[in-house]
């Protein structure tokens, strides 16, 4: 038996022995580019840096954008229109080498007589920059610098640039816009002297209007004609005459929505009339202008159409007459509060013992707020906020009176007949005050609510004294703010427009 093994047999689409291997055709990424054989070495390190960096227009690992088709939903998103411009931006870093320091695809020289990490003496590039002689794979492995292996520093030319072929079409730079956004502007919140300026004037307009249909009411014949000619000319004038006053209607309407969703102190406004009723209102009033408009405004404007349309102007009205009253007062009130200025030295717990009663809504006023001794017993006003519940009636008050509203204690205990309800309270109020007033409180809850430790209750009356600084201040800097604020009214008021209210 024949132990010389058989050749396999010739098949008729195998390449000829004697022929050299050539690169796979079609490799992703191309195989020129990131894998050296034996058989592409020589020519691959032939070739000009240039010519290398050629290759399907690639530019240190950078394509050269071609032109995009995008749907029509695409073009209205500013994400996908921008894709153009950030290509632009990569071209143009790519082209001025800000893309070689950007990624670190340039090496970093050693120093001489440096070794790598593998102990050898790297061979220094010639002192003119030109690394276009350089093979992808040395035999010696003496260019292999810190990028590590099959790696070698980008191809530069005399200037420490990249060559780039001159038939190559140039593109501009980017522009200003391409790399900085344009600020957007963000228009000032609405002035509430503006709005209920605006309210007041298209409510008297639309008054206006209503009286002089309640006047052609009155001209009516006894026969039940007007003094109109009938016929086309009637109904031509009718539809006019509720044109004209859908039109202003419909502005007042506005007005007053823009009054109520703009409103700095939402809840002054819906204690003097709750929101669905004013949206109940606002829709009725929306509801006769539809059925008039509907009819295309047959026979003229209905005498009981008028009365519901004069009935809500008149509410609106009342409303602003009653918001500014309440203001009004709530202005007296601030101003005598004494607490408010003056020097306290001295008498820190006077002041805020007088701030705590102007924000208080139990019946019961709060006990007088004494030194703390060293005893185990509180102080009479410690003794009513060991609970917390006051502690935390008296931080929503303060929210609703400030013009920041927010950071509310929704969620608390009523009952306090349990030790752990008296401490989640206490908790709720320490955490509440650090949120919404940026105060930090430090407190034993369990010492203050167990009464057996002094220097809980020495912690728990300084804490207060704390918050109650910390708030006092915040809210008489916005008041403060508030009174010495500018209002310049931007529009003009006919007399005769408050006269018709």
């Amino acid at each position: 038996m024949d132990s010389t093994p058989n050749s396999p047999p010739a098949r008729s689409t195998s390449p000829e022995p004697w022929v050299s291997p050539s690169l796979a055709l079609g490799a992703i990424p191309q195989l020129d580019r990131s894998v050296s054989t034996a058989s592409s070495v020589s020519s691959v390190s032939g070739r000009s840096a240039s010519s290398r960096l050629s290759d399907s227009g690639r530019r240190r690992g950078y394509m050269r954008p071609e032109g995009t088709e995008f749907s029509r939903s695409a073009r209205s998103r500013e994400s996908v229109m921008n894709l153009g411009t950030i290509a632009h931006l990569q071209y143009y870093f790519a082209r001025t080498g800000l893309l070689d320091s950007a990624t670190g695809r340039v090496a970093k020289s050693r120093k001489l007589g440096s070794r790598t990490a593998s102990g050898t003496e790297p061979l220094s590039p010639g002192l003119d920059g030109d690394f276009s002689s350089l093979s992808l794979a040395s035999p010696d492995s003496q260019v292999e610098h810190q990028l590590g292996e099959g790696f070698v520093e980008s191809p530069l030319d005399e200037h420490g640039t990249m060559a780039w072929e001159d038939n190559e079409p140039m593109m501009l730079p980017p522009t200003v816009s391409t790399y900085k956004n344009n600020p957007v502007y963000v228009p000032p919140p609405p002035d509430m002297t503006v709005l209920r300026r605006e309210l007041r004037e298209s409510l008297a307009e639309s008054m206006k209007h209503l009286q002089e249909l309640e006047k052609g009411f009155i001209d009516v014949q006894p026969d039940g004609n007007t003094a109109t000619n009938g016929g086309a000319d009637a109904s031509n004038w009718h539809e006019v005459q509720g044109l004209n006053l859908l039109d202003v209607t419909t502005l007042a309407i506005r007005a007053a929505k823009n009054y109520y969703t703009a409103h700095e102190e939402p809840q002054r406004l819906y204690a003097i009339k709750s929101e669905r009723a004013i949206r109940k209102e606002l829709y009725d009033t929306l509801e006769v202008l539809k059925r008039m408009a509907i009819r295309n405004f047959g026979n003229g404007v209905q005498p009981y159409e008028v009365e519901q349309l004069k009935q809500w102007a008149v509410d609106i009205g009342t409303l602003l007459d009653t918001e500014e009253e309440k203001e009004r007062l709530e202005h007296e009130e601030r101003e005598s509060w004494s607490w408010r200025e003056g020097d306290w030295a001295g008498r820190e717990r006077e002041r805020e013992l007088l701030f705590l009663r102007s924000f208080d809504s139990n019946p019961e006023p709060l006990p007088a707020w004494t030194d703390l001794d060293d005893a185990e017993t509180p102080t009479p006003l410690l003794a009513a906020l060991q609970s917390g519940l006051r502690l935390v009636h008296l931080h929503n008050n303060l929210v609703k009176r400030s013009q920041r509203h927010f950071e509310e204690i929704k969620q608390y205990h009523t009952d306090t007949a349990k030790p752990y309800r008296c401490a989640d309270n206490l908790r709720y109020w320490v955490k509440a005050a650090e949120l919404r007033w940026d105060v930090k409180l430090d407190v034993d809850v369990m010492g203050v609510v167990q009464g057996k430790d002094a220097t809980a209750w020495k912690k728990f009356d300084a804490a207060l004294l704390q918050w109650c600084q910390g708030v006092r201040e915040e809210i008489t800097s916005e008041w403060q703010k508030q009174k010495n604020q500018k209002r310049t009214p931007t529009l003009q008021i006919d007399p005769t427009y408050e006269e018709a209210l």
